[in-house]
């Protein structure tokens, strides 16, 4: 048997479909080391072209299938790993309009994250007031997570972190902030405490929370594509942010915000400092 008759005999023995049962493992991995450990055999001057029909054409073929096949393994693996050394969501691709719930082991490392963030703000002005800060919201929009602590007097912090991102590429924007004099707000007061754009890794990124009075049980805010995002309202405090800078004048022009009471009623407001 020749060298080409051997390689043949070995291929159609790795065919599943020339055969009736799958052929082994172990035999498998052997027959394919032996075909690319072969030496090629020079075509002789009599070498049919490759336009004429010959019986080693499928072979050929096949022989080529198994190398592309490691290759696209091989590039497979690669685009595996490389997401879990990058890692992040820098443009945003996993952001949902409507929030949803941290809880958990995954609240209690970003409310650990965004209270270490904050920790030396201003020199350490802020660690007491931080060390007695509760957790007012706590939500999830694709791969990012949004803390907001508040406390006496007016006292608020606010992180909004993507938690897929390395600990060496974080990408978080924040606030922290204790106003001198905070006034109180009606039943169906609402105030931003943080209103605008900002960005990270120099993408832009829209961002609003603050306060609400007692009777304010859910907000909403219709963005540029006409989609209906989803205000987080919790224990007296609201937040919600989105890709983009279309927030980046509202801090002069205020945002139309839908406004849900207690009683089930729903008015249109304008959120503004």
């Amino acid at each position: 048997m020749n060298n080409n008759q051997h390689l043949d005999v070995l291929l159609r023995s790795m065919d599943t479909a020339e055969q009736s049962s799958p052929p082994s493992r172990e035999r498998a991995q052997s027959d394919l080391m032996r075909i690319l450990n072969s030496e090629p055999i020079p075509a002789g001057p009599n070498s049919k072209t490759a336009t004429q029909p010959s019986a080693r054409t499928t072979p050929n073929r096949r022989r080529r299938a198994v190398a592309l096949g490691g290759l696209a393994a091989a590039a497979t693996a690669g685009m595996l790993v490389f997401p879990a050394i990058s890692g992040g969501d820098p443009a945003f691709a996993t952001w949902t309009a409507a929030p949803g719930t941290l809880i958990g082991s995954e609240r209690d490392a970003a409310v650990s994250d965004c209270l270490s963030s904050k920790q030396h703000v201003g020199g350490g002005m802020y660690s007491t007031d931080l060390s007695a800060a509760k957790v007012a919201i706590a939500e999830r929009r694709g791969a990012w997570v949004t803390v907001v602590l508040s406390g006496e007097d007016g006292f608020e912090a606010t992180c909004t972190t993507d938690v897929t991102a390395p600990w060496f590429n974080k990408g978080t924007i924040g606030s922290i902030r204790k106003p001198s004099n905070a006034p109180s707000l009606p039943a169906r007061g609402i105030a931003a405490t943080q209103l605008g754009t900002g960005s990270i890794g120099n993408k832009p990124i829209s961002i609003a929370s603050g306060r609400v009075g007692t009777e304010v049980t859910a907000m909403s805010y219709i963005n540029s594509a006409k989609e209906k995002v989803v205000v987080t309202v919790s224990k007296g405090q609201f937040a919600f942010w989105l890709p983009g800078n279309e927030l980046q004048n509202a801090s002069d022009q205020g945002v139309p915000v839908d406004v849900t009471y207690a009683d089930g009623t729903t008015e249109s407001r304008r959120l503004s400092f």
